[in-house]
């Protein structure tokens, strides 16, 4: 007996995550290829685990949203390193507003990459990524 065709045509994995990509882009998402260490790496997996979060680029994107609203891009400082330091390339998809907020940390040092940035950023924020808390300002009316 023949196997009949499915009405709709199959996508490999590898197209889907192309059109899942795509449309990230199209939305004003930007790709932040980027050489982390190790230790990063497992702290990210970490704290992926423990927010419940599904992916490395979410946790990225916490992270960053997570410094921008309390730490001026101004006021970073750049650490020296290790040069025994293992490094794994990691390539995180994130919002538009986040990748400008560290290509504005990345202006304040000459030749120096989305990784080395991001550890500052991560080195500032820690390992809680729960919200900070906010004051909210009371609204008075208008007394007649």
């Amino acid at each position: 007996m023949a196997r009949l065709s499915p009405a709709t045509p199959r996508m490999s994995m590898k197209q889907l995550v192309q059109q899942q990509r795509d449309e990230l882009y199209a939305s004003g998402h930007r790709n932040l290829n980027m050489a982390l260490s190790e230790g990063t790496i497992q702290q990210i997996d970490l704290m992926k685990k423990r927010y419940r979060l599904r992916s490395r680029d979410q946790v990225v994107a916490r992270v960053i949203r997570k410094c921008s609203a309390t730490v001026d891009p101004d006021s970073f400082v750049q650490h020296a390193t290790s040069p025994a330091t293992q490094y794994r390339r990691i390539s995180p998809i994130i919002a538009g507003e986040l990748a400008d907020y560290v290509k504005q940390v990345q202006r304040r040092f000459r030749n120096i990459g989305y990784g080395p940035v991001f550890e500052m950023i991560f080195a500032e924020v820690g390992t809680d990524l729960s919200n900070t808390a906010v004051q909210l300002e009371l609204i008075r009316s208008a007394d007649p």
